[in-house]
């Protein structure tokens, strides 16, 4: 099988929801963004492996991003990754394309300069990212994040980097956008990512607790009385509603972003519309089931929307994705201001402060191999 054609098979299987709008996409974009979401999700699966040691973690992580950094051949370097890899656990489809990702580099490497130079940064960012936040992983007990600030700074890793690469591909097709869409775009580009992670985080907070972490922010819990163990047992349901309900308001504030976002493209542009409208309404939707719902903290089987609200939201979008106007008007319907009150203020820059302090390429990765 060709390399592009495997990559076009594979990403459907792998994540539907980013499969139906990186398809509306077109000509080297189309290419650069698939590929780049293909290695976002290769270290992921490495992330997520529930049985793998986070020393080997952070050493497969940090080779993977000297990989994406070589300028020259990388063939053999590539060929002991993978066999390196094998330790990995995970779904068959991630662990396919774990297999064969020799075969998205070969396509990376056909892609346009100017988007390897956007792509690189990005995923090396997000790969040295998790590595960090492996360190503190502790087999013998639930590992949660600590606080506020410390979920922004690893939704930024694992998301925001991907909305500020994304941003960045898009803008290369966007020469004459205006000087204030281009600043709206550049400032809300990280927000938009960690909307969608912390939209995932909140129906995820069953499984994630299953495989050793809470990314619900142990200072939300604490304030509440209650211990991160009272949490996990589910012992006070309406205490654990609040307290996911806090995090479903910062999460709307970042969707409150995305929307700004989405809205600074220019409205000829329908398909660079239809690429952020459609993930965002179906976040939207996710929030909208979330809210007040028991079920995401009794069970281990996420909370979805239906497949019928994702038809809804294919079919309808298209027609409104030219006007602003309607599309707040979509957006305030799904999830109105008085559903969850005034969100808190996003801080970019004090996030950005934070990331400089936290010494990511000092990880260490001199992990000797199996």
């Amino acid at each position: 099988m060709e390399d592009w054609t495997y990559c076009v098979d594979t990403l459907p299987k792998v994540s539907r929801t980013f499969a139906l709008n990186i398809s509306v996409l077109r000509g080297e974009l189309h290419r650069s963004v698939l590929v780049a979401y293909l290695f976002c999700r290769t270290i992921d699966t490495v992330e997520d492996a529930s049985l793998l040691d986070p020393q080997i973690k952070i050493r497969l992580l940090g080779e993977f991003a000297d990989l994406l950094e070589t300028r020259g051949p990388r063939d053999a370097g590539l060929e002991s990754w993978v066999r390196e890899c094998q330790v990995v656990d995970g779904s068959p489809s991630d662990l396919d394309l774990l297999n064969n990702i020799p075969r998205a580099f070969r396509v990376f490497d056909s892609l346009p300069e100017e988007h390897k130079l956007q792509i690189v940064p990005s995923v090396v960012r997000m790969a040295k990212g998790m590595a960090y936040f492996q360190q503190w992983f502790d087999f013998s007990r639930l590992t949660p994040l600590k606080n506020e600030q410390e979920l922004e700074e690893y939704c930024y890793f694992v998301a925001g980097v991907v909305g500020e690469m994304l941003c960045n591909l898009l803008l290369t097709q966007l020469p004459n956008i205006s000087t204030e869409c281009r600043q709206t775009m550049k400032q809300t580009a990280v927000s938009f990512g960690l909307g969608l992670q912390m939209t995932n985080i909140s129906k995820d907070v069953v499984v994630d607790q299953s495989r050793g972490w809470s990314y619900v922010p142990q200072s939300f819990i604490l304030e509440k009385g209650m211990t991160l163990e009272d949490f996990q047992s589910a012992k006070n349901i309406d205490h654990n509603l609040e307290i996911m309900e806090k995090l479903l308001l910062k999460t709307t504030g970042h969707l409150q972003d995305a929307l700004k976002f989405t809205l600074a493209i220019p409205r000829t542009e329908i398909a660079l519309r239809l690429f952020c409208i459609w993930p965002l309404w179906m976040a939207l939707q996710t929030v909208a089931v979330l809210h007040n719902n028991p079920a995401l903290l009794t069970s281990d089987a996420p909370v979805k929307i239906s497949r019928k609200t994702v038809r809804k939201i294919l079919r309808r979008t298209p027609l409104i994705a030219f006007s602003n106007f309607l599309l707040k008007r979509s957006f305030d319907s799904i999830l109105g201001p008085d559903q969850f009150g005034v969100p808190p203020r996003f801080d970019l820059e004090s996030l950005k402060q934070r990331l400089d302090k936290l010494g990511i390429d000092a990880v260490p990765q001199n992990i000797p191999s199996n």
